[in-house]
């Protein structure tokens, strides 16, 4: 921040006049107070440390009512900026609609009066055939000029004398309505020296001889207004339009004219917005992330002023603008870089200082959507993920050519539109923590990151620091590397009873493997598979689901399924099977079930008295309930136990490990016929194996699953309250072990439901909240995003209750969300050449 500031001033003792009516203003009569700030008119450059801050605040005069700057700031050179093509647009809209309204035509004379930060209407004017004149004129703009005056008085007077009998004045303008409504505290500044209401405006050209009669309306800045008037002897000043009309009483009921209610609309939300931004910055910079601003806008200023903010949080801001390009921004001295800076630096995150921008930034640069972060220092938080979702014309669009050239339109069938509402099929760009932004630039809070492979979230700086020194050494060689022999000792000590492992790249690669040492290590060909979620995507476990095509009748035969936690059921395969069973998988925890008192030591003693190799499937509790999985919990050791998921943070790297004397039968140590185990060209590249060795040591030096497991209770806390209140406890819940929460929802029968899933899932999407479950990583221990899941709960309850009662068909806007293994495509079949 600054230090080189000769003086700042403030409010105390000093007297003010109004702009227009000359009455004095005091203490009693400022409605925003932000204290010293520096002046928007001032980009000084990097070198020059001569630049002053002065008070800056509000007032509003109590005989006309005008809103201005209670002082002015030392004088400086103007910089002059780049207008903005959503300013440019709405130039050429609204000069065709005063067209279109017969309130000017071609032919007549048009003069201007502009904004000292450039940008002109008179070449839409103009091409709409008017006659840009430098004298009086027919036709007279302000295009946000009379703001920039500090004699308002005499600037309102030159205005209406440049108008000619019979002719116009069009003043346009940022509502001081939309400034209150919308709690821009930020627009005050230096430089701009009065901020309007219709009404206000209406009654300052009144005392001038002009009458309003006709408004235009703008959704620019929140909403801008261009004010048309006309001299008060013209015939017409008495036809004022029904639009005027209605916004002036819309006025009048907001009690716009009353200082106590701009007051307590603009100071309430400075500290409030400030720390806002503050917080996201500090959190971004913690987590080592880089965030560029965009847009070195003269709004900006105090907000950085207030929050604190300087390079060392915001290392540059991007602005279009040549002349301020190489400067710095004033007070908080942040350099001004252009556009080309942010496309070559690739920052990871860009906060677009000025909303309207986003639709031309996301246009303008494709190739970095999913970066832009709008901020709105009206909102109590950055917008961060959007208050609501209902962009998807791009993930649309990038869906469907998926369907046309990859099966399923996903790569893993959990991932398949088939999985979401069909309606919002949103095809993800990139994540960073828990967040994740897709290709209309809808952020959302993911949960089940990665299918649960991501616990310490999106871009974990000190996991992907080591991928990247890995990768510069290079990644696959031709024989194994020191690494290797590293990773596997380290990996081992964290697994009590593992003697060997073998690295590879999916869960399947490593659970296959371990079925086939146990067909060897015993000579029998029977599984007793758990009845469970996915295993494999191998024969051997597909066969047993219901999209078995494809698959020989006789594979099915050789396995045989069982119910979790029901040890009777197992002791009737072994007594009936013992003598062919090779070997027992199990998931020894699911989401929503622990094993029960001794049901994992019986399973020990069935495997241990006929001779059968017990398989731990540890791929979802690995690394999620403990470092070593739920064995490392209730100290039963398996014989072989796969890992995959959460133990590489997303990136690709799985492991069996496993007693030696059943590992080795694929090694070259054994007399025995070798098993074909695991051999893949990139089970040991080094990238997955610098994660894992990155993730341990997160996992030796902190307690991430305590950090998952109490974002968890939270949540479940927190949304079993919002549930209870809705009175909806029967139909919707959120259960599961805290770091693997799922959410279910059943009908009035009590039936589980595919289509209020959908009902619950499509109002989370649309207000930020991505996922089939809940299931969390330590980035989602941030009491923001928890406060937006709940949020997103309560807000969707509503509807979610009009589907239980009035039937899921008058929600719904599409089928419903059907089982990933499924026997039919149907009900998400998608004829060719539709949408799906």
């Amino acid at each position: 921040m600054v230090e080189s500031v000769k003086h700042a001033r403030t409010g105390a003792g000093v007297t003010y006049d109004c702009r227009v009516c000359g009455t004095a203003g005091g203490a009693t009569d400022v409605v925003l107070d932000l204290g010293a700030q520096p002046s928007a008119k001032d980009w000084p450059l990097p070198n020059d440390h001569s630049e002053e801050l002065s008070w800056l605040a509000m007032w509003c005069c109590p005989h006309c009512g005008l809103a201005q700057l209670a002082t002015d700031a030392p004088p400086a050179p103007e910089v002059i900026g780049v207008e903005p093509e959503a300013l440019v647009a709405e130039a050429s809209r609204l000069s065709a609609e005063l067209v279109t309204e017969g309130l000017i035509g071609p032919g007549s004379s048009v003069t201007e009066f502009s904004s000292p930060h450039g940008g002109s209407w008179l070449p839409p004017l103009t091409a709409l055939g008017l006659q840009a004149t430098e004298g009086r004129a027919e036709v007279v703009i302000d295009s946000l000029g009379l703001m920039h005056e500090p004699d308002q008085a005499s600037a309102v007077r030159e205005r209406v004398a440049a108008v000619a009998p019979g002719g116009v004045l069009a003043v346009f303008f940022h509502s001081l309505g939309s400034i209150v409504a919308k709690r821009q505290w930020n627009d005050l500044r230096h430089g701009h020296y009065a901020y309007y209401s219709l009404t206000t405006l209406s009654s300052v050209f009144a005392r001038s001889g002009m009458v309003a009669v006709d408004v235009l309306s703008s959704d620019l800045y929140g909403q801008s207004l261009l004010l048309v008037l006309r001299h008060g002897d013209d015939p017409r000043a008495g036809e004022r339009s029904e639009l005027l009309s209605t916004l002036l009483e819309v006025e009048r009921q907001a009690g716009l004219n009353d200082p106590a209610v701009i007051r307590e609309a603009l100071s309430g939300m400075v500290v409030q917005t400030a720390g806002a931004l503050r917080s996201y910055l500090v959190q971004a910079h913690r987590c080592g992330l880089v965030v560029y601003g965009y847009g070195a806008a003269s709004r900006a200023l105090t907000v950085f002023t207030r929050a604190g903010v300087g390079p060392e949080l915001l290392p540059a801001i991007v602005d279009a603008s040549p002349a301020k390009q190489g400067r710095v921004t004033p007070g908080s001295r942040i350099p001004i870089v252009p556009p080309s800076d942010m496309v070559r630096d690739q920052p990871h995150e860009i906060l677009v200082l000025l909303p309207d921008l986003l639709p031309e930034l996301v246009e303008t640069y494709p190739e970095l959507v999913g970066r832009f972060v709008a901020y709105d220092p009206g909102s109590p938080q950055v917008l961060h993920p959007d208050a609501r979702v209902d962009r998807f014309d791009r993930s649309i669009a990038a869906q469907a050519a998926l369907h046309d050239i990859v099966p399923g339109g996903a790569h893993t069938y959990a991932r398949g539109s088939d999985q979401y509402p069909a309606d919002k099929p949103s095809v993800l760009v990139r994540g960073r923590g828990a967040l994740v932004w897709d290709l209309d630039n809808n952020c959302y809070v993911e949960y089940g990151s990665g299918l649960r492979s991501v616990t310490l979230g999106h871009t974990e700086p000190r996991v992907d620091a080591a991928v990247r020194k890995a990768i510069g050494d290079g990644i696959n060689f031709s024989r194994p590397t020191a690494r290797e022999l590293r990773v596997a000792e380290t990996f081992l000590e964290l697994i009590p009873g593992a003697e060997m492992v073998k690295f590879a790249k999916n869960g399947s690669d490593v659970t296959t493997a371990a079925i086939k040492l146990a067909r060897a290590a015993t000579g029998k060909d029977k599984i007793a598979i758990c009845d469970q979620s996915l295993f494999s995507v191998d024969d051997w476990f597909i066969a047993h689901t219901a999209m078995d095509a494809g698959i020989p009748a006789a594979v099915q035969r050789e396995g045989i399924r069982f119910p979790f936690n029901d040890i009777a059921a197992l002791e009737r395969i072994f007594a009936e099977h013992h003598e062919e069973l090779a070997a027992v998988i199990i998931q020894p925890a699911t989401p929503t079930e622990e094993p029960a008192p001794g049901y994992l030591e019986s399973i020990r003693g069935l495997c241990d008295r006929h001779d059968v190799v017990l398989i731990f499937d540890e791929i979802v509790t690995g690394f999620r309930w403990s470092p070593a999985g739920v064995q490392g919990l209730v100290g039963v050791v398996p014989d072989l136990a796969c890992w995959a998921k959460g133990i590489g943070n997303g990136y690709p790297i799985a492991a069996l490990t496993g007693k030696a004397s059943v590992m080795d039968l694929g090694g070259l140590r054994t007399e025995r016929r070798r098993v074909f185990s695991v051999s893949t060209t990139y089970g040991p590249e080094t990238v997955g194996l610098a994660a894992l060795e990155a993730v341990m040591k997160i996992y030796r030096e902190e307690d991430p699953i305590g950090r998952m497991r109490n974002a968890g209770q939270q949540l479940k806390t927190r949304i079993d309250e919002v549930v209870t209140a809705a009175d909806l406890r029967e139909f919707v819940g959120v259960e599961g072990n805290p770091a693997c929460l799922i959410y279910w929802t059943r009908d009035h029968l009590g039936i589980p439901s595919q289509s209020l899933r959908t009902v619950l899932m499509s109002e989370l999407m649309s207000r930020g909240v991505l996922g089939q479950s809940l299931v969390t990583s330590t980035s989602h221990d941030c009491p923001m995003l928890i406060d937006h899941t709940v949020a997103a709960f309560e807000g969707a309850m509503t509807v979610y209750r009009r589907a239980v009662e009035d039937g899921e068909d008058t929600v719904l806007t599409g089928p419903p969300v059907a089982p990933a293994l499924r026997a039919f495509a149907e009900p998400r079949r998608i004829i060719p050449g539709t949408r799906g």
